[in-house]
């Protein structure tokens, strides 16, 4: 019984140690753990394959390690968690970063600003006096509210897609901003044009334009257009960019208020 076991024991014995061997015998040199020491046969013979491969030949892909324990750490992408370890950033050098950017509540609006959801740009664009339905004429361009609702089937303003299982997009991408500001130029004729008769930019019942009848903006108007109290630098901003106009073109005048009313808008609302 024991000389059968050991027929049927030994063979299988055997080829794991030799196989054991044959992977760490070859054209490659090795240290005593097995472990490559100089270039592999795939760098050296220019064989094919995974062999071809190795860690100081600098070609293929490399476990991700500590670059500076790596065999070539340019090669790997570290994120260091320990404050101790090498490439930690200067906490000095953090504070001086976050002097730079401002209070706290401009970081937290550079840092942290998510996307005006799909539902409420419409709202907001509604409660300007824009027309969501509203149609162009042949050969002109789409109005605010075309843009807007073909956004949404064109997935341009990040909506969510619920057949495919993916929620609304939380943060602008280039090309949602850039959509979001063509409907803000699209929009910006109709909520000047609305701006005294929606209940939105109402005080007391009494109504305020975005421009008063010498071609300034007016604080109540600009202040409605942002949802924000304006401030100083807001009012003086809002009158360079009207005062730009060409008094020689009589359309100069309409698309530069159209542009200004776009332009706050855009910032007001991608926390800019």
């Amino acid at each position: 019984m024991a000389k059968s076991y050991l027929g049927w024991v030994l063979p299988g014995l055997f080829f794991t140690i030799g196989f054991g061997f044959a992977a760490c015998v070859g054209a490659d040199p090795t240290g005593d753990d097995c472990e490559p020491t100089g270039a592999g046969s795939g760098a050296a013979g220019g064989g094919g394959g995974a062999g071809g491969a190795s860690p100081t030949s600098g070609g293929g892909a490399q476990s991700a390690g500590d670059p500076e324990t790596s065999e070539d750490g340019d090669n790997n992408f570290h994120h260091p968690m320990d404050p101790t370890q090498p490439g930690q950033q200067d906490p000095f050098e953090i504070l001086k970063k976050r002097a730079a950017e401002g209070p706290p509540e401009v970081r937290t609006r550079l840092h942290s600003c998510s996307k005006l959801t799909y539902s409420s740009l419409g709202e907001f664009l509604v409660s300007r006096g824009v027309n969501l339905d509203a149609v162009a004429v042949a050969g002109q361009p789409p109005t605010a509210g075309q843009l807007y609702k073909s956004a949404a089937t064109k997935d341009a303003l990040g909506v969510a897609n619920f057949d495919a299982r993916m929620g609304e997009a939380y943060f602008y991408t280039i090309s949602a901003a850039t959509k979001l500001f063509d409907i803000f130029v699209q929009a910006a004729p109709e909520i000047i044009e609305k701006a005294d008769e929606v209940e939105a930019c109402k005080i007391s019942g009494t109504g305020y334009p975005v421009f008063n009848a010498e071609g300034n903006c007016t604080y109540y108007g600009l202040s409605c257009i942002m949802g924000r109290p304006a401030t100083d630098d807001d009012m003086e901003l809002c009158n360079l960019m009207v005062s730009q106009a060409d008094g020689s073109k009589p359309a100069d005048l309409p698309n530069k208020r159209a542009l200004t009313v776009a332009a706050f808008l855009a910032a007001a609302h991608t926390c800019q």
